[in-house]
């Protein structure tokens, strides 16, 4: 998997146990709560919320991701300025000309974007064109954070975001234009990658899938301290904090999960015990 095309559709992980569902009790004993590794984006027809997670999720009063996304009008405004280049910029502007022309031949000729929408798709920042390309290239998809929340809107359950959109971006904002561009071409030139991906997500083989994004963020070399670690440190209190309070669901990218400084091993170090559950 290439840094481009999936950085941001997914951020996948190692874990010892390789399991993608962990049950975690509050340190009184009083509360259960779960966390869960998704994949950002995947074709609807191997999406899958199965009878394990619909219990884990119906039983946390609180589902708690990464950003939240019971979003008001105004809030989705911001975001959508977040995700464009700089007034009256596209991509032709901030590529090569030799770079440009491979994105569109590859858009458009290879995966059958249409012109229109790779004009509209051009006045995204690479990081969101990668995006937007990888789910123009999967037919019907499914994303676990939508869904959650439909479902948490459903049952009438509370939602939180361990950061906030703003803290997102300005992540994303680490990385500069130059190095985004770089990506969206790293992971052009890999288009199996995807679907390897996803077969170790599916068979949750994500010591394989934490191997490719170390090993392939090498040309980058903030991207796994900027968007993994430092990330991962300060969702901890806040983890922390929810779980001591009430069940919560907490569903992240499964590349937060595991490592030295992921999710789980941070969670150990602060005293709590993760049993990994095993879905039907």
């Amino acid at each position: 998997m290439k840094t481009g095309l999936l950085l941001g559709s997914l951020l996948v992980s190692f874990l010892a146990n390789s399991q993608l569902l962990y049950e975690i009790k509050s340190k009184d004993g009083q509360h259960t709560s779960y966390v869960f590794g998704t994949i950002h984006l995947m074709p609807k027809d191997k999406f899958n919320i199965d009878s394990t997670l619909t219990a884990a999720f119906n039983s946390s009063s609180m589902i708690a991701m990464e950003v939240d996304l019971n979003m008001d009008f105004a809030q989705k405004i911001e975001l959508a300025k977040e995700t464009i280049l700089p007034e009256g910029k596209t991509l032709r502007d901030i590529c090569t000309e030799a770079q440009y022309q491979l994105i569109y031949t590859y858009a458009v000729d290879s995966n059958g974007m249409s012109k229109k929408k790779f004009k509209r798709y051009s006045r995204l920042k690479p990081f969101f064109f990668s995006s937007a390309l990888l789910q123009e290239s999967i037919e019907n998809t499914k994303s676990y954070e939508l869904e959650f929340g439909e479902m948490a809107k459903k049952g009438s359950k509370k939602t939180m975001g361990l950061e906030s959109i703003q803290v997102q971006m300005q992540t994303i904002n680490t990385v500069s234009l130059e190095d985004q561009v770089r990506m969206l071409l790293d992971g052009m030139k890999e288009t199996q990658s995807y679907d390897a991906m996803l077969a170790n997500y599916l068979s949750e083989s994500i010591d394989a899938l934490y191997v490719d994004i170390i090993t392939e963020s090498e040309g980058f070399p903030d991207f796994v301290e900027n968007f993994l670690n430092k990330r991962n440190t300060q969702w901890i209190p806040v983890i922390t904090d929810q779980i001591e309070r009430e069940n919560t669901f907490i569903a992240v990218g499964a590349g937060h999960l595991p490592g030295p400084n992921g999710v789980l091993e941070l969670l150990r170090a602060k005293g709590y015990s993760l049993t990994p559950i095993r879905r039907n």
